[in-house]
C-alpha cells in the first residue's frame, strides 16, 4: 500500500508539473503573440486612418479664393485617395471663371485634380471654348493655378471663328485666357 501511495503522489506530482507547463507555455505564447502584434496593429490602424479612398459618382469639384469663384468641375465618377491627395476623374465638363464670369469651359472624357497643387490635368478628347467661340482641342490641358500659364500638348486644333484654324504640339495658354502661343511646327489656315 505505501508504495501505490508513493506512485500515486508521484504520479499526481508529474500530472500537476506537466499542466503547470502547459499553462505556462500557453500564457508565454499569448504574451509574445500580444507584444509582436502590437506594433503590426498600430501599423494598420495608422494606415487604416490615413490611406482613405472614395468611389464617387456625381462628383462637383470648385475652387474659391476670396469669395470668388476660380473654377469648377463637374465629373461623372470620380475616385479619391487621401495617400497622394490626387482624385481621379472621368467624363468631366467644367467652367473657368475671371470676375465672377465664366471666362472659358472645358470637357475631357479623363482627368485628375490634384488638390496639394491646386492643379487639374484633362486628357482624351480634351475641348476648351472661350466665351467669344475660340476653342482649343488638344490630348492634354493642364492648368496649374489662377494667374498661372495653362499648357495644351498633343494634336493641339486651336480655331478661331471666322479668322484663322491653328495646329500645332504644343500652345501655351495665358493664365487670364487672354492670349495664346504656339510652340514647335505649325501649320495655320486662315479665313478670306
Amino acid at each position: 500500500m505505501a508504495l501505490e501511495k508513493i506512485i500515486k503522489s508521484k504520479r499526481n506530482i508529474a500530472y500537476i508539473v506537466l499542466f503547470s507547463a502547459i499553462i505556462i507555455a500557453c500564457l508565454w505564447a499569448f504574451i509574445s503573440a500580444g507584444v509582436i502584434t502590437k506594433s503590426f496593429k498600430n501599423k494598420l490602424i495608422d494606415q487604416t486612418y490615413k490611406n482613405k479612398e472614395a468611389n464617387i459618382e456625381s462628383l462637383l469639384v470648385t475652387e474659391t479664393k476670396n469669395g470668388e469663384k476660380l473654377w469648377e468641375l463637374y465629373a461623372d465618377k470620380g475616385m479619391y485617395s487621401d495617400s497622394n491627395n490626387i482624385v481621379l476623374l472621368e467624363d468631366i465638363v467644367g467652367n473657368f471663371y475671371d470676375n465672377k464670369a465664366v471666362k472659358a469651359s472645358f470637357k475631357a472624357d479623363k482627368g485628375t485634380y490634384n488638390a496639394t497643387k491646386k492643379e487639374i490635368i484633362l486628357y482624351d478628347n480634351v475641348i476648351l471654348v472661350y466665351t467669344d467661340g475660340t476653342n482649343i482641342r488638344a490630348e492634354k490641358i493642364i492648368y496649374a493655378g489662377k494667374g498661372k500659364d495653362v499648357v495644351a500638348q498633343g494634336n493641339i486644333r486651336i480655331e478661331r471663328p471666322d479668322e484663322a484654324i491653328i495646329m500645332g504640339t504644343k500652345a501655351i495658354l495665358k493664365g487670364d485666357f487672354s492670349d495664346f502661343n504656339i510652340e514647335g511646327r505649325t501649320e495655320s489656315h486662315f479665313y478670306m
